[in-house]
């Protein structure tokens, strides 16, 4: 009697440390970093830049300047400057050190309030086959967002940011001859990606903006002039 007691005993005590190790692991959490650009050094407000994978973030950007806010690797881009913060939401998929930028006078608007060159998103060159995806972020909702073809300004589109999230998912756009975007308008929701695919020989690069009216102005924009402040990382552990 006594060692089938033990052996209960046992069992019970093992039993409870298997369900306390699997309720150990953390749930994924939606975590808000506030952030403030102030004379190009960021002020974290006492926020800790570390999140776990899986995790939903939010990063809440104010700055005292206009500008262009960048996070590398993620490769999340939005204007910032005086007024009302602006924010980047995303899901912490890839683990590792992300640092995040600030480059000034970028996030400014042209006359009409047309968005730059450049300012949100700009692809590497596009071989055949290859393709460049933007997600469209919360502070874009309700906007309409102009591109063009680097390699011919003749061929341009648009797509149209919606206020739902979650919509139907991913949106394709295929680079055809002489670089024309097929569909040249689209409709995505907050939380997809808009995804163009190079199908021809021909490279090609996709520029968010109007061209530039002056083709001085995009060979600066090529030879990278504008300033970047390096102002910190965030951290995505493993889970």
């Amino acid at each position: 009697m006594n060692i089938t007691r033990i052996l209960l005993s046992g069992l019970l005590a093992a039993l409870s440390l298997s369900i306390a190790a699997c309720g150990s692991e953390s749930e994924p959490e939606h975590r808000i970093l506030n952030l403030e650009v102030s004379e190009g050094v960021i002020n974290l407000s006492g926020e800790e830049l570390r999140v776990t994978q899986g995790d939903t973030v939010t990063m809440s950007v104010a700055s005292d300047e206009h500008g262009l806010f960048h996070l590398h690797g993620y490769d999340h881009k939005i204007p910032v400057g005086p007024g009302e913060a602006a924010e980047i939401t995303f899901d912490a998929t890839a683990t590792g050190r992300f640092n995040f930028t600030f480059h000034p006078g970028e996030g400014e608007h042209s006359e009409g309030g047309e968005m730059i060159h450049g300012m949100l998103f700009e692809s590497e060159m596009l071989e055949n086959g290859q393709s460049f995806a933007f997600t469209i972020t919360n502070d874009l909702a309700g906007t309409e967002i102009v591109y063009h073809n680097h390699m011919n300004h003749e061929q341009t589109g648009s797509i149209m940011a919606s206020r739902t999230s979650g919509g139907s998912g991913d949106v394709s756009i295929e680079v055809q001859t002489d670089g024309a975007f097929s569909p040249p308008q689209v409709t995505a929701s907050v939380g997809s990606s808009v995804v163009w695919t190079n199908a021809v020989d021909e490279r090609q690069r996709i520029v968010s903006g109007h061209p530039p009216e002056n083709p001085d102005e995009e060979n600066e924009h090529e030879e990278g002039s504008g300033e970047e402040v390096g102002l910190g990382a965030l951290e995505v552990h493993p889970r």
